[in-house]
């Protein structure tokens, strides 16, 4: 007999996933306000966000604690989070795989609008498409998902150091076409001006024709560095952690029992590694063959401090009293996709020629203010709003429109309770 199928409910959801959700979109804003404040070219051309000591330790902070480490964190837990919804539809007799398609076509419909009409850098468009491509795996034994997401992760990886190999081997046997290199940035420079007097005094239909160009210029650029790869590969990891209830029976272990395996050691390693890397990016000549080489490692050690950040959260909610500070992450997690395109929109205003036009006039260090100050706000927010409403905005439109009906949105007093 089947039952109607529903959203979760308060109850039925792990606490721990909502807070990484939470602690997640604080990284991915600071790691996004690069991009909403200056432009993306500028990872290319080297120019940096500011000329102040404190500019150039929060870049350097930013690239070797955040850049590469909470987009795999929220790719992990997007693909648990599908298999358990997955799950639960099927225990009320539903159609998982139908399900999950118009869920997923729900939110690849937000990507869109959100990458043409908002902001270019967004990956809802992406999960969403890595997402369906996952589906194919949902009925895999989860031996079998990890070998698949051993050999995605590895792919990308073994081509990208080939080609820095070739590149070596070209560079020693070829000499350096200097004057042609000369070109080559003066031109990307000349894009990095027009990008900033766009943004910061274009037209809204100039904005718009500038923000589609970038866009796709990022899709092209995920698939060719291979980070579409590699969240297809978390994904898998993530859904092999709902098939084995990897959290939920860490959950039900007493909270002194709480740990991940190797989570210290993954912590330490990564932090250690990412910041050799940072330090290796900074130095390497960006002519040089060898400066593929950090980008390359950072698909290995991102990840693996994304894993030691979850194992310090997991030891952090072994206490009673840390559990209760980060009940507010909790909150904005569970809120997370009304969070990360509010998170764009305020930017836009901020930094846009629509709103202040800032672009291009911020500093790192200034930037990082304004990134912590959105996402205390938006702490408080969700604390606010999650006590009257069951969902988000965006989540009720998301809910409704994968349910096929309207959610109810207000709690009642009995729901409260």
């Amino acid at each position: 007999m089947s039952h109607a199928i529903a959203p979760t409910t308060a109850r039925e959801r792990i606490d721990l996933l909502d807070i990484l959700r939470g602690f997640a979109l604080l990284g991915i804003l600071i790691v996004n306000m690069g991009i909403f404040s200056f432009p993306f070219i500028a990872a290319f051309t080297g120019t940096p966000r500011g000329e102040s000591t404190f500019d150039h330790a929060v870049e350097f902070l930013t690239h070797a604690l955040a850049t590469g480490k909470f987009y795999p964190l929220f790719s992990f837990l997007f693909g648990l989070g599908m298999w358990l919804q997955m799950e639960r539809v099927q225990e009320a007799g539903g159609a998982p795989a139908r399900f999950m398609v118009r869920r997923l076509l729900v939110l690849m419909g937000f990507g869109l609008a959100h990458a043409l009409l908002i902001w270019n850098g967004d990956i809802l468009f992406i999960y969403a498409l890595v997402g369906l491509v996952a589906l194919l795996f949902r009925k895999a034994q989860p031996r079998t998902l990890l070998i698949w997401a051993s050999a995605l992760i590895a792919i990308p990886i073994i081509l990208s150091a080939g080609l820095i190999v070739l590149g070596i081997l070209v560079a020693g046997l070829a000499p350096t076409n200097a004057s042609g290199m000369d070109e080559v940035m003066t031109l990307v420079r000349d894009l990095e001006r027009q990008a900033i007097e766009t943004y910061a005094r274009g037209s809204w239909g100039q904005i718009f024709a500038w923000r589609a160009i970038e866009w796709l210029i990022v899709l092209v650029f995920f698939f060719l560095s291979g980070n579409v790869l590699q969240i297809l590969a978390i994904f898998l990891i993530g859904m092999y952690a709902g098939k084995r209830q990897v959290l939920q029976r860490l959950m039900q272990l007493p909270a002194n029992e709480r740990r991940l395996p190797a989570g210290r050691v993954c912590l330490v390693v990564g932090l250690v590694a990412n910041f050799a890397l940072t330090w290796l990016m900074w130095t390497v000549d960006m002519t040089s063959p060898l400066a593929g080489l950090p980008s390359v490692l950072l698909l290995i050690f991102g990840p693996v401090l994304s894993y030691g950040y979850m194992a310090a959260f997991v030891a952090l909610t072994r206490r009673e009293a840390w559990h209760r500070r980060l009940e507010p992450l909790a909150a904005a997690g569970r809120m997370a996709l009304s969070n990360y395109i509010a998170q764009s929109i305020v930017c836009t205003l901020i930094f846009y020629s629509y709103g202040l036009g800032l672009f291009g006039q911020v500093g790192a260090f200034a930037g990082l203010l304004i990134s912590l100050t959105i996402w205390l706000v938006q702490l408080v927010i969700s604390v606010f709003w999650l006590k009257r409403f069951r969902f988000g905005p965006l989540e009720w439109v998301w809910r409704s429109l994968t349910y096929g009906a309207p959610q109810t949105m207000a709690k009642t007093r009995q729901l409260a309770a």
